[in-house]
């Protein structure tokens, strides 16, 4: 798992301050960055890390940092700054910097969601039992496959309710992994709090090796990132969600025709991740007849984007980079933004009636094509 006090001496002794990770940054130009000296900035960084000094360039660039992966390829000493920016966020707090409102209240706001998402979730009972948010009273049981659900795709939980459905048309048996216990350690990193991160990935892991599944289906994109990145010890085998699906839509049902003309929202940790993503979103959406994809400008391992990880530290630049993913969406013509990261449909779903634009996982139009509701 992320090893924060080796990214921490990684920065210090390796980062030259060359500034090439802010030059191609797409969120600075929305920030007070704008116009600043790379080189400044970065040596600002510097500075937090080797001397524990703060600038005002160096928090904006911590606290603005999209991690959306852009910067790695970049980096002439093949460091990994957005996992600097996170050890940033820890040091400054060290330090008793003002933590912004987003930063330091997203644990507990996070928290609540999920309380209230499992709540609702128990209340179909087609459904009741195949959640399970803790091990220890659910040990007797093993299964097959396992849903890990992740954090957020709880929250929103009619995608994961048609999801369920789906998968359960492949494996009856289904057991989903979900709870806020059971979290792949990303919120304590967007907290600044990466040595929790790493209890948290380990307890996780921890959870799917009790139940002894032969297979764990993961939801999110920045889950199955963190899972490429930290290859844990485990005897199951790992597939994102839309890859376990595609592999099995002869096992799902025939699909009823939907009218409808797509335009699909890559999310930075499943494009640019620590393994490239594969083609199996536009595979689905392309089974699915009557469906007619369009790309936007930016789209595949270019895709811009939602802005939600600088939503937390930098709220105007935040939506400013929303609302443009929305507007190249919008400029396609399509019908309906078509997704498949529960983190970016937090983000862009709300805004969708605002830009006419109808906002929908791909794995509800997959279900809808399907008859499931």
């Amino acid at each position: 798992m992320f090893d924060s006090r080796k990214v921490r001496r990684q920065f210090e002794e390796e980062c030259t301050a060359c500034g090439l990770c802010v030059e191609c940054c797409p969120i600075v130009s929305h920030t007070e960055l704008k116009g600043a000296d790379s080189k400044k900035i970065m040596e600002e960084i510097l500075d937090l890390f080797q001397h524990k000094k703060i600038g005002s360039l160096a928090r904006t660039r911590i606290y603005s940092c999209l991690y959306c992966n852009t910067c790695t390829t970049h980096c002439p000493k093949a460091l990994y700054p957005p996992h600097g920016f996170f050890v940033g966020k820890a040091i400054l707090q060290e330090l008793g910097d003002p933590v912004p409102k987003g930063i330091s209240s997203i644990l507990k706001f996070v928290g609540g969601l999920i309380e209230n998402a499992v709540t609702s979730f128990r209340q179909d009972p087609e459904k009741s039992d195949c959640l399970i948010t803790d091990v220890i009273k659910r040990r007797a049981e093993t299964c097959q496959t396992v849903l890990f659900s992740s954090c957020f795709a709880l929250i929103e939980g009619k995608v994961l309710n048609t999801t369920v459905k789906i998968l359960q048309r492949i494996d009856p048996a289904l057991k989903v992994l979900g709870g806020f216990n059971y979290c792949c350690g990303e919120l304590h990193l967007i907290a600044g709090r990466p040595e929790q991160a790493k209890i948290q990935f380990d307890k996780m892991i921890e959870g799917l090796n009790t139940l002894s599944p032969e297979h764990v289906v993961i939801f999110c994109p920045t889950c199955n990132m963190n899972f490429e990145g930290h290859h844990p010890d485990a005897k199951w085998k790992r597939t994102f969600i839309t890859d376990f699906i595609a592999g099995h839509l002869d096992k799902i049902g025939p699909l009823n025709r939907v009218e409808a003309t797509v335009t699909v929202h890559d999310p930075c940790h499943f494009v640019r991740g620590v393994k490239p993503g594969s083609e199996s979103p536009r595979e689905i959406l392309s089974a699915i007849p009557g469906v007619k994809i369009v790309e936007m400008e930016n789209t595949g391992k270019n895709a811009l984007s939602c802005g939600a990880y600088a939503l937390n530290g930098a709220v105007k630049a935040g939506l400013e980079f929303r609302d443009r993913r929305l507007n190249q969406a919008k400029a396609t013509g399509a019908d309906i933004l078509s997704l498949y990261c529960p983190g970016c449909h937090m983000v862009l779903g709300p805004e969708g009636p605002n830009k006419s634009l109808r906002i929908e996982s791909i794995l509800s139009l997959l279900g809808e094509s399907l008859g499931i509701r």
